[in-house]
């Protein structure tokens, strides 16, 4: 008898299931008042069964879903990152765009005021700002763009240097706060004159040749007053911000904050005059 049970064993367990499921279905076909007590017993023999069957088969398919869907989670998060940041350059960008553009605007502008002369634009593209040698910008435009030496740079707020030294397609501009910078000015507000010279340092410059008499306040302007030779009158130079009266003497003192911040500056303007040979249309300049 076992022996022909292991003989036969694999039919034995394929007709088995495939009776086992026959008598499942036609045990759950029958309407529940026409079930044999056999249907009742097979029913209750295979319910436990057939829950944890299902309840396996959910488990996988929602564990699966779950995957698929968290997986579809981070591939959008990484997608939306990305575009979050492709949009924080891009706002960055245009940010700065706008910055340069209304830089360019005022200096536009303030070119425009002065028609006795010509602006080339140029950008500062290197810095030598040494406390113990010069006070030096170089600047992109040089003699084949109408440059020459002792010509005022500017920027919409006033003041910058002069050019110092030259070159074909550049030259050194140097600035108002180095210690060889002596510039011609007056009060805005009593007309008194005096020079402004650099300290050898960006920051505060000191006021020379102011009488003593003259009438200096913490707060004035001071402009150019165009008897240097080099600086056209009226261009802002800075602000009285410590005046220094001693008790004898000819001539007062007094420390000046620049107009210009040269440790911010980007663009400016070569001043050249109109009625110079270099005030060719020629020459690469602000105007459009």
């Amino acid at each position: 008898m076992f022996a022909l049970l292991r003989r036969y064993r694999e039919v034995i367990v394929v007709a088995v299931l495939a009776v086992v499921p026959l008598g499942i279905f036609l045990a759950h076909a029958r309407h529940p008042g026409d079930r044999t007590a056999m249907d009742r017993f097979v029913l209750a023999v295979t319910s436990p069964i057939e829950k944890g069957v299902d309840w396996a088969v959910t488990g996988v398919l929602t564990g699966w879903q779950h995957y698929v869907w968290l997986r579809g989670v981070e591939s959008h998060a990484r997608e939306l990152s990305r575009t979050v940041n492709e949009l924080r350059a891009e706002n960055t960008e245009m940010a700065q765009l706008r910055a340069e553009n209304e830089r360019l605007e005022r200096l536009l502008a303030f070119a425009r005021s002065r028609p006795e002369h010509r602006a080339v634009g140029a950008r500062i593209v290197g810095t030598r700002l040494d406390p113990k040698g010069l006070q030096l910008v170089t600047i992109d435009r040089g003699a084949d763009d109408g440059v020459r030496r002792m010509m005022p740079v500017v920027t919409a707020g006033g003041v910058l240097g002069r050019i110092h030294t030259l070159g074909t397609r550049s030259a050194d501009v140097l600035i108002l706060s180095d210690r060889n910078s002596s510039i011609a000015v007056r009060v805005e507000r009593s007309r008194a004159r005096a020079n402004v010279r650099g300290e050898g340092a960006p920051g505060p410059c000191r006021l020379e040749y102011a009488l003593r008499s003259d009438d200096l306040i913490e707060g004035d302007e001071l402009v150019t007053s165009g008897t240097d030779g080099v600086f056209p009158r009226g261009l802002p130079v800075g602000q009285v911000t410590r005046v220094k009266r001693g008790g004898h003497g000819l001539y007062q003192a007094a420390e000046v904050l620049p107009a210009v911040d040269v440790t911010r500056v980007e663009e400016v303007a070569v001043l050249v005059a109109t009625d110079s040979p270099e005030a060719q249309p020629a020459a690469r300049a602000l105007d459009p």
